[in-house]
Parts: C-alpha cells; sequence; structure tokens
C-alpha cells in the first residue's frame, strides 16, 4: 500500500527535506564572509542554532555569539551579511517535494511544515514566497518556542492538524528527530539529503 493510502496526516521537515541541506559551496561563504576557517565556523553555527532557533538569542546575538567563541566581534555590516547568507542558503527548494505537498493536500490530506527555523528565514519566505501558504499548518519554532526533537512540538503539531499520532507520518533528515517522533507513536522516515529518495518513500 502505497504511503499516501496509509495515513491522514502528512508532517515535513524544511532544511533538507523541502529544501536542500545547506550547499557547501555557501557554507564556504558564509565562513569566508565570517573571517573564520570553516570547519570552526561549521561548529559554532551549529553549536549555537538551537538557541537562535527557538527565539531565544535575535540574529544580531546569535551571530556576535558565534564570532566571540572565535576571538572576533562582527560589524553591524558583516552580521547583516551573514543574515541574507545564511537566507539564501536555506531557499534551494526541492520541487518534486512541494509537489507532492500539493497533491496530498489537493486529496483531503492533512499537511504541515515543522520546522527548527530562526525568525529571519521564517519571514523571508512569508515576505519573499507563498510557500508557507502551501500548508494546513506551520510550526516554526521561533514562533512556538518548541524545537525538535522535544515531544511538545510534534504534540503541538498533531492537535493543530487534529489527528492521532498513528495517523501521521513525519519526514526529516534528522535521525534524532525522526526518533523523537516515533517515541510517539507517529510513523517517522529518516530523509537522506545526500541520495535524495522521494519515489522510493512514496511508494512504501
Amino acid at each position: 500500500m502505497a504511503l499516501a493510502d496509509q495515513f491522514r496526516a502528512f508532517i515535513f521537515d524544511y532544511g533538507g527535506v523541502l529544501v536542500q541541506f545547506q550547499p557547501p559551496a555557501e557554507q564556504e561563504r558564509l565562513a569566508s564572509l565570517a573571517g573564520i576557517p570553516k570547519e570552526l565556523f561549521h561548529k559554532l553555527y551549529w553549536e549555537y542554532r538551537l538557541s537562535y532557533d527557538r527565539g531565544l538569542l535575535s540574529h544580531f546575538d546569535y551571530w556576535q555569539t558565534l564570532a566571540a567563541a572565535a576571538g572576533k566581534r562582527f560589524s553591524s555590516e558583516t552580521v547583516k551579511e551573514l543574515t541574507e547568507a545564511d537566507i539564501q542558503s536555506w531557499m534551494h527548494f526541492n520541487p518534486a517535494w512541494w509537489e507532492w505537498v500539493h497533491k496530498l493536500r489537493e486529496s483531503g490530506k492533512r499537511v504541515a511544515l515543522l520546522s527548527n527555523m530562526p525568525r529571519e528565514l521564517g519571514e523571508a519566505l512569508r515576505s519573499r514566497t507563498d510557500r508557507l501558504k502551501r500548508f494546513d499548518h506551520v510550526a516554526l519554532s521561533y514562533e512556538t518556542g518548541l524545537v525538535k526533537p522535544d515531544a511538545a512540538a510534534f504534540e503541538a503539531c498533531l492537535r493543530k492538524l487534529g489527528v492521532q499520532p498513528g495517523e501521521a507520518v513525519f519526514f526529516d533528515d534528522s535521525i534524532v528527530n525522526v526518533e523523537g517522533a516515533e517515541k510517539l507513536g507517529i510513523r517517522g522516515i529518516h530523509v537522506d539529503h545526500q541520495r535524495g529518495q522521494l519515489e522510493s518513500i512514496q511508494a512504501s
């Protein structure tokens, strides 16, 4: 039985699923703008990311915290450039996944976006695209204060969709987040963002 016939609700992560995971060239560009070696920059980028995604750090504080950890301080102009480059690095949309979202919703399925995402990216998606209008429910961590893999993030999404855990399937490129969903009884599917596997997923 195809996946679309097995569940009432489909919950999608953003980065690494609906868009490409941040391309290496863009990671290098960010590190270059920051003037920090790529390996160290990548480590610090993710070390403070959940606090930024949760809305506990502003974009300015996020970048300056990262800078301080590398023994630097960024100018306001550098923070502005880093913020915009960061937004652009998460805007490489995967058309096949968006087409599937559209088809699922057209067929009467409940469709949600559940993402750990900072305010600047979320607001850019709203002001520059119509992408967030394509879901029945959108749960972005900077607005909800809830991040995956916390159970509360999944539970709140299920309530908004009006479904039970066993009626929903969740897609994420992070195995930790998939396991968090599965602990609640949601069917979790790990998406390998390097290989791409939508056809096999749809048929599973």
